[in-house]
């Protein structure tokens, strides 16, 4: 692992700005960039250009009949320019008529209780997704807008073929129509028209709590887990795991992840800080090596000028400018894998000593083994045909180079 100060941090706490508490559990940009951050005590809307705060809560905002003051999640509607605020009692739907927040309790603006037909929209709303209608998932269950009988609300359980009713994420991915839904031991959801279900019982998945999920530029679904690190299901189908058994990754109890506009990581973890996988590596962000304030981080979002926001547990919100890594000045050393396409062996060319192991795609260990500066043949006849990783550690620098073996 590498680590080094990221950019610039600013922190928000309640102690010098006028956020409303410093437990965040969500965060989310409207169309005016305003960010929405939802609290354990209420929910606070900042206006980043005139550095301004307003605090929405059932004690000072009545006119809004917020049933509580834990906002558990948020989505922005665009196509109905709407903010959805899922709590721990049910959704409050916002809708921006003038790009103003005012206290106005016109039924038009606030409407509480949105979507509470669905009897799983009562409980406590963990993730949300506008896509044609409403997804909201709950701790009891899955609630569509317009998938049920003549436009009414759809609710999935696990008497629906489901192996939970704790939803943990609902993501679209942006190239194509596909949902990824999270569960808590209930595994990976896709929907394309049907709901597929990844299990341990009839799939390549590690750990059937699925805590966020994310698409990469290439179709891949990647996965956050609490026990198995990261996971991989690649656009044909076949799955990939990066834990600390196979990889430099800090931790497998994995949160929230994100990618940025380069198709890199940023992940944050239950209690071990930040992760960025760039170029093959892994770099950890904690309290103890760098200007981080919270090792526990329940959320992330990039949101104008590529800033990265961070919602943490004990210590407000975190807004990182543009993070950029310094690693980038750095000469690689001289690394070859070749041919990446082979039969019987490989050659690695090195300039320096290095920790050589190769992977599966299900991310097991297969072999490990030092070697020192040169040119080295790797017999692989033990290796049958398919897609495997080759991760090289040297002093300085990881790398990681996929082969097939025909």
């Amino acid at each position: 692992m590498i680590a080094q100060e990221l950019n610039e941090i600013i922190t928000y706490n309640t102690d010098n700005s006028g956020l409303a508490f410093n437990q965040i559990n969500c965060i989310e940009f409207d169309d005016a960039n305003r960010l929405w951050v939802g609290t354990e005590n209420g929910l606070s809307v900042f206006e980043p250009n005139n550095n301004t705060w307003l605090n929405l809560n059932t004690i000072n905002t009545p006119w809004i009949n917020f049933p509580t003051n834990q906002i558990k999640s948020i989505e922005w509607a665009d196509d109905l320019s709407s903010m959805l605020i899922g709590t721990s009692d049910g959704i409050v739907k916002y809708i921006d008529n003038d790009g103003e927040l005012t206290e106005n309790n016109s039924e038009n603006i606030w409407i509480p209780s949105f979507g509470n037909s669905c009897s799983a929209n009562n409980s406590i709303i963990n993730c949300l997704l506008y896509y044609e209608g409403v997804w909201s998932g709950s701790a009891d269950g899955l609630c569509i807008q317009y998938l049920g009988p003549e436009g009414n609300w759809l609710n999935l359980n696990d008497s629906e073929n489901l192996y939970s009713n704790n939803f943990t994420s609902i993501k679209k991915n942006p190239n194509n129509d596909i949902i990824g839904i999270g569960t808590v031991n209930g595994g990976l959801i896709m929907y394309d028209g049907e709901f597929n279900v990844y299990y341990s019982e009839n799939s390549d998945i590690l750990d059937n709590s699925v805590l966020d999920l994310v698409f990469d530029d290439n179709n891949n679904t990647l996965i956050t887990t609490p026990q198995a690190g990261l996971g991989i299901l690649t656009y044909e189908g076949s799955w990939i795991w990066l834990n600390t058994e196979n990889s430099e990754i800090s931790s497998n109890s994995l949160q929230n992840i994100t990618v940025d506009n380069n198709n890199n990581l940023w992940i944050t973890t239950l209690e071990n800080g930040l992760i960025n996988y760039k170029n093959n590596i892994f770099y950890n962000y904690s309290t103890e090596n760098s200007n981080l304030p919270d090792n526990k981080i329940n959320c992330l979002k990039f949101g104008p000028n590529n800033n990265l926001w961070l919602g943490t547990n004990n210590s407000g919100l975190i807004k990182i400018t543009n993070p950029t890594l310094g690693i980038e000045s750095q000469n690689k050393e001289k690394i070859c894998v070749f041919p990446t396409i082979f039969n019987y062996e490989i050659n690695i060319e090195l300039n320096n000593y290095a920790i050589i192991q190769i992977i599966s795609q299900q991310g097991k260990l297969l072999r490990k083994i030092s070697l020192e500066s040169g040119i080295h043949q790797i017999n692989t006849i033990q290796l049958e045909s398919g897609l495997y990783y080759v991760l090289i550690q040297t002093e300085n620098y990881n790398l990681v180079e996929k082969i097939i073996k025909y």
